[in-house]
């Protein structure tokens, strides 16, 4: 299949007018007539996911996370982005990214991360205007659980290692509101919604004391393995709509601590 093929199957999908304005997903490097039987799926671009990409034998690399997200002056092997790219062009792989479209896609990590903690009726926080799902999620659990029971279901359901709970450890947790990736900005909403906790990723010292004084329990994850729940989704839908060999690759995550059973 073409490279131009399999993006507009994708884009049709998961149609690139979902992402944010200041968003980049699509397509950051390839040629349009090349030829793609092999696709891997990946977070992040990079050197290490590149070759390992090319060790399966895939001429496309799709990622969550755009490679580049700014306009750039040079590409170099100075840092991550420009020596990924520096990777694909020479192997002739194809680099495509699905990010904030993929976040607001109703099949998408928002969405995706209520329903495997078996959310029930979810909502988003922040309803899309361009015909998606929206960003973040809030819903509530089938059962209230203790904040320590909680916490063994986010490592549990969302394979979570490294994170930080702030709040009332002995609060009980029945309605939870999230947003996959750095949704900080949400926690008024979450606070409309009714939630007792808001997990997302990327907290800043201020906002969260912000949302601790209004009574929000918050749950502060790694970016990345936040975000990595949803992967295996993305690659089945990539199977779906190209018919394509689609490998999910195994990445590091970097953590500075780990999850501990009943941890507080």
């Amino acid at each position: 299949m073409k490279l131009s093929d399999v993006t507009a199957k994708i884009e049709a999908r998961i149609p690139k007018c979902w992402a944010e304005d200041w968003d980049n997903p699509g397509l950051a490097l390839g040629h349009s007539e090349a030829d793609i039987s092999r696709i891997a799926v990946a977070l992040d671009a990079t050197p290490e996911n590149v070759e390992s990409a090319a060790a399966l034998g895939c001429e496309m690399l799709v990622t969550h996370h755009p490679v580049i997200f700014r306009p750039v002056s040079s590409v170099t092997d100075t840092g991550i982005a420009g020596s990924a790219l520096l990777a694909a062009a020479e192997k002739k792989m194809a680099v495509y990214s699905a990010h904030t479209n993929w976040d607001c896609s109703p099949e998408g990590v928002n969405i995706l991360l209520a329903s495997l903690l078996h959310i029930s009726s979810p909502k988003p926080l922040l309803p899309s205007q361009a015909g998606s799902w929206g960003l973040g999620a809030a819903g509530d659990l089938p059962e209230p659980v203790s904040a320590a029971a909680f916490l063994n279901a986010l490592h549990e359901c969302w394979g979570l290692n490294d994170f930080t709970f702030y709040g009332d450890t002995g609060k009980v947790i029945r309605r939870i509101a999230l947003g996959g990736g750095a949704c900080q900005d949400l926690w008024r909403s979450a606070v409309k919604e009714g939630a007792d906790c808001f997990i997302t990723a990327d907290f800043s010292y201020h906002i969260r004391q912000e949302a601790l004084a209004a009574g929000l329990s918050i749950v502060s994850a790694d970016h990345g393995e936040m975000e990595r729940a949803s992967l295996p989704a993305l690659a089945e839908i990539l199977r779906e709509e190209t018919a394509l060999e689609v490998f999910l690759l195994k990445e590091k995550i970097n953590t500075h601590l780990h999850w501990q059973k009943n941890l507080i």
